[in-house]
């Protein structure tokens, strides 16, 4: 797993978990699986940038993802993962969610359009972290409908064509996340 932050002068308040409050950018996927690999490959995009200093990216890979989100003071969780939903690809879609919507969450993961385990693992990990109160207060959910996902390391055409683009669907997500004093 690799993080980075940026270097900025804006002030990030405190959330329940008695931390300062961060924006945690998590890639998910398999880069072994062609497109699967989308989220990785963004936050990889995403870590060659100067974000915010209460920005976090993370390349979850297919890790375990239920250390991660406890005892962190995230107020806004952006995840970008391959779905599947059968439509164009590279399509991308965007699902924003408060955390007692956390339930709504389980139905993007549910059927036709869940592709790997982590994504469920995901859901685990948000529902340990409402328990113990320190659940980011909004998740966003950015999905890349994938092309192909078969053994190989680069992303197909079609996705790869929208990685600027969905870089910038993740940067707009986290432009004005907190309000500086």
């Amino acid at each position: 797993m690799s993080v980075k932050t940026g270097t900025s002068s804006v002030v990030s308040p405190a959330n329940s978990c008695g931390k300062n409050s961060r924006v945690l950018i998590l890639g998910l996927g398999n880069v072994l699986l062609k497109d699967e690999g989308i989220g990785v490959h963004v936050a990889g995009e995403l870590q060659k940038l100067a974000l915010p200093h209460y920005v976090e990216v993370i390349d979850g890979g297919t890790a375990s993802l239920d250390a991660l989100l406890l005892a962190r003071g995230i107020e806004k969780l952006v995840v970008i993962d391959a779905l599947r939903a059968d439509k164009e690809a590279g399509t991308i879609y965007k699902a924003r969610l408060k955390t007692e919507e956390r339930d709504k969450l389980e139905q993007i993961f549910n059927g036709y359009s869940k592709i790997s385990l982590h994504q469920m693992g995901l859901v685990d990990a948000l529902a340990v972290a409402e328990r113990m109160n320190c659940a980011p207060k909004e998740i966003i959910i950015i999905g890349v409908e994938p092309k192909e996902i078969d053994y190989g390391l680069e992303l197909t055409q079609q996705v790869k064509q929208r990685l600027a683009e969905i870089v910038n669907t993740v940067l707009e997500e986290i432009k004005d996340a907190f309000h500086t004093k």
